[in-house]
């Protein structure tokens, strides 16, 4: 009898793949939500720039829910009302039952169907942290004038609480996380302290940090893996160590703002940024850690500039598609809003509801300004953008302010505390605003210019308190003679 080993083999992997992908359910109750939202998110490829996939959960009048899910493989999923969430832990085939109480969320959920006391730990976590990361948050302030400060013992024992919890669970990444915090404000520390001290050895303090984050396994492809922005932070503090901040601020005479610093210094900073590469060597962390410098590159620098690096690594990680599809994405999203190409169009109401559109600002510059209350950054340009709305007209300049504000009652509150001339406008939805994430928007403040004819002039390159005059006044000039 003859066998058709080929069929075998296919019939087996087949098989193999169906048992795979096993429908699970998520149920459970919650005692209100209000206007809030249940909504079940998956992690993306990289935690700013990738798209997000978001699963809503209905929820009855009762407060019941009950959702199906396809899990190809164990996974953490996050659970959120508002900003505050609550890790899931998916598997095939098994069912979840949940139960929340809105007024203590995240803590006290409580989760039947782990084969162990899983939420039960996690919710010990959340208790035994409770504070610790608003206290790390004052630390911090204190560093940055040389005060002492008590802000790396806080993150060392904010890890160890997490090890104690979680690190023998499913939620294992919440203490890869914290080691990644932690090594991060070692990092940080090492800046403030070579400024604010005449004799710090910081060359000593960076040996000591790398040291210990070998020793912790920092530079691992799971721990890597498990940082939401962990590996980006590492290098860009890493780089700050250096003085480079300091030197630009210096040749400027001005205290210009982390963005514009970066772009301007970007090689100097990038060249410190790839030393970190040099410490790791597990060619799956290499690419993941290249994938994240690449994204933020094609994400705040010119595409120019972003192209080279982008090229390169599509080329020498062509095995992680992964990695190449989503960096192909978002370069070719880039691309679609560089300068050159149309502005996005909007259709946003103001405070008395009436609706504000691109197409209204046809035949004038306009500058889109991204921002909240909460943005200190933001704030600080306040100054300089009325100084720029008083010097030129408004059949020049427009600037329509867009909020990324969550709460549509803190946006009315912030815009007639700042009391800002300009347009104001507002969609809800925070980052996920449709004309900021139409945009590409990674974060605030965030700038587009568009010309008279509807097209993008620059893409978050300006400032009113840096370049936007000197920008402003040769592309005007340049319009007005097309005009003649």
């Amino acid at each position: 009898m003859a066998f058709n080993y080929r069929l075998i083999i296919l019939i087996v992997v087949s098989t193999f793949f169906v048992s795979c992908t096993q429908e699970s359910t998520l149920s459970g109750s919650i005692d209100y939500l209000g206007d809030a939202v249940l909504i079940l998110q998956e992690k993306p490829v990289h935690y700013k720039y990738a798209p997000v996939s978001n699963d809503t959960i209905p929820v009855t009048d009762e407060g019941t829910f009950d959702l199906s899910l396809s899990v190809e493989q164990p996974e953490l999923r996050t659970l959120y009302i508002n900003d505050a969430s609550y890790p899931v832990y998916l598997t095939p085939g098994n069912n979840l039952s949940i139960t929340i109480t809105r007024s203590d969320f995240p803590k006290n959920v409580r989760v039947e169907g782990y084969s162990q006391d899983w939420d039960e730990r996690y919710d010990a976590y959340l208790r035994e942290i409770e504070g610790l990361d608003s206290q790390i948050l004052q630390e911090v302030e204190k560093i940055k004038v040389g005060e002492e400060n008590q802000l790396t013992n806080l993150s060392k024992q904010k890890y160890k609480i997490a090890e104690k919890h979680l690190k023998e669970t499913p939620f294992r990444d919440y203490y890869l996380q914290a080691i990644g915090e932690h090594l991060v404000f070692k990092v940080r520390s090492i800046e403030y302290n070579g400024r604010n001290f005449d004799h710090f050895d910081t060359d000593s303090a960076r040996a000591s940090v790398f040291n210990e984050a070998k020793e912790l396994g920092f530079f691992t492809f799971e721990s890597l893996k498990a940082q939401r922005a962990g590996i980006r932070d590492f290098t860009h503090y890493y780089a700050r160590t250096f003085g480079i901040y300091d030197s630009v601020k210096a040749d400027y005479e001005m205290d210009l703002s982390e963005h514009d610093i970066k772009r301007i210094a970007y090689k100097s900073l990038n060249e410190k940024r790839l030393e970190v590469l040099e410490h790791i060597e597990e060619r799956d962390a290499l690419a993941h850690v290249r994938m994240y410098l690449v994204a933020e590159r094609i994400g705040e620098q010119s595409l120019e500039i972003a192209t080279p690096s982008y090229e390169d690594y599509l080329e020498e990680f062509s095995d992680y598609p992964k990695y190449t599809d989503f960096l192909t994405y978002f370069y070719n999203e880039i691309k679609s809003v560089s300068p050159g190409q149309p502005a996005v169009p909007f259709a946003i109401p103001d405070i008395n509801g009436d609706i504000h559109t691109m197409e209204d600002y046809r035949g004038k510059f306009v500058l889109l300004d991204f921002w909240a209350g909460w943005c200190q950054p933001c704030l600080e340009e306040f100054p300089h953008m009325r100084d720029i709305y008083e010097r030129y007209s408004r059949d020049e300049l427009e600037i329509v302010a867009i909020s990324n504000e969550v709460d549509s009652l803190v946006w009315v509150q912030d815009i007639k505390r700042f009391d800002n001339p300009w347009v104001q406008l507002y969609s809800g939805d925070g980052f996920q605003e449709k004309t900021f994430t139409a945009y590409k928007g990674g974060g605030i403040p965030f700038y587009i210019l568009v010309d008279p004819d509807g097209k993008i002039a620059r893409y978050n390159d300006i400032r009113a308190s840096f370049n936007f005059t000197t920008v402003f006044d040769s592309l005007l000039t340049e319009y007005k003679n097309s005009q003649e």
